[in-house]
């Protein structure tokens, strides 16, 4: 396979990087594009360079990019459009907000439409798999034949387990940064599993959140509008250590099929004894997404 070193502009200006892996025979007609997780970046998990492996043994292209949550804190080109003028914005997973995450898979997916794909997958992990998720609900659907979903998080379900009663203590001090105008200020260690900005922490757990759209834990929701929104093809994996969700793998995983009634096909794959990043697991995670692909696109 051959490997391309990437840069796209989102819609806002923002420049972003990844790598474009074809086949060694040139680039194929259709594209993984993968979305890495909260505070995370293109080329961290191990599972990356297994997945890359097995998309282009099963004929397609793979992409795996930054997003403006990558890394706890990044500096970020800002391009004004046709003035050849440049200046800097920084966000990265501490300042992100979580609606935005459809220009940047929007991005890449004109990259892969540019590089002349005509099918596209669109694949997330974590965090990432809520922006994927999302996406089909904001983004052009135009070509997106399938989705992979890679440890999906029940963020709300996590927060409200770690923090109990003081989940409410937790968002109020966050609103009350924000009215302050101090919503860049970082919430005191403890409250979060990462460092993280009053204003980011409010967009994930204020009431109504769309980073809900996971919480099968139903904590905080019983409806489901963007899994439903969901109209192809899907393969799920999860690990069983230390995952983003609460209870059972295999519950989980049941949990979200019956929440994505819309999709023609649904796969779920839980690899036993898998923390969250598959570390240890990552040839397994690869066969998995290669075996799913031939099946579905061949």
């Amino acid at each position: 396979m051959k490997g391309e070193f990437a840069r796209v502009i989102t819609e806002d200006g923002l420049e972003l990087q990844g790598l474009f892996v074809t086949p060694e025979g040139g680039a194929s007609r259709s594209t993984v594009v993968h979305t890495h997780g909260l505070d995370g970046n293109f080329y961290e998990n191990r599972f990356i360079d297994h997945i890359g492996h097995a998309c282009v043994e099963a004929g397609f292209n793979f992409i795996t990019s930054n997003n403006r949550g990558h890394d706890y804190i990044s500096d970020f080109i800002v391009e004004a459009p046709g003035s050849g003028e440049f200046s800097y914005r920084q966000i990265g997973g501490i300042y992100e907000v979580f609606e935005e995450s459809t220009l940047d898979i929007a991005a890449w997916v004109d990259f892969a439409k540019s590089r002349g794909s005509t099918r596209i997958v669109i694949q997330g992990h974590s965090h990432g798999a809520l922006k994927a998720v999302y996406y089909f609900t904001r983004g052009d659907l135009a070509g997106v034949e399938g989705l992979v979903l890679l440890s999906p998080s029940d963020d709300f379900g996590k927060q409200r387990a770690a923090l109990g009663d003081e989940f409410g203590t937790a968002l109020g001090l966050a609103e009350g940064l924000i009215k302050e105008g101090r919503e860049l200020d970082l919430l005191p260690p403890g409250i979060f599993h990462y460092p993280i900005s009053a204003r980011s922490y409010h967009d994930i757990f204020r009431s109504g959140s769309p980073l809900g759209l996971f919480n099968v834990s139903r904590t905080d929701r019983n409806e489901f509008p963007e899994l439903s929104s969901v109209r192809v093809p899907v393969l799920m994996i999860v690990g069983s250590v230390e995952e983003a969700f609460l209870g059972d793998p295999d519950d989980f995983i049941k949990a979200a099929r019956e929440l994505m009634p819309n999709a023609p096909g649904f796969e779920g794959t839980v690899l036993y004894g898998a923390p969250h990043n598959y570390l240890g697991s990552d040839a397994e995670a690869g066969r998995a997404i290669g075996a799913w692909l031939k099946a579905n696109f061949s």
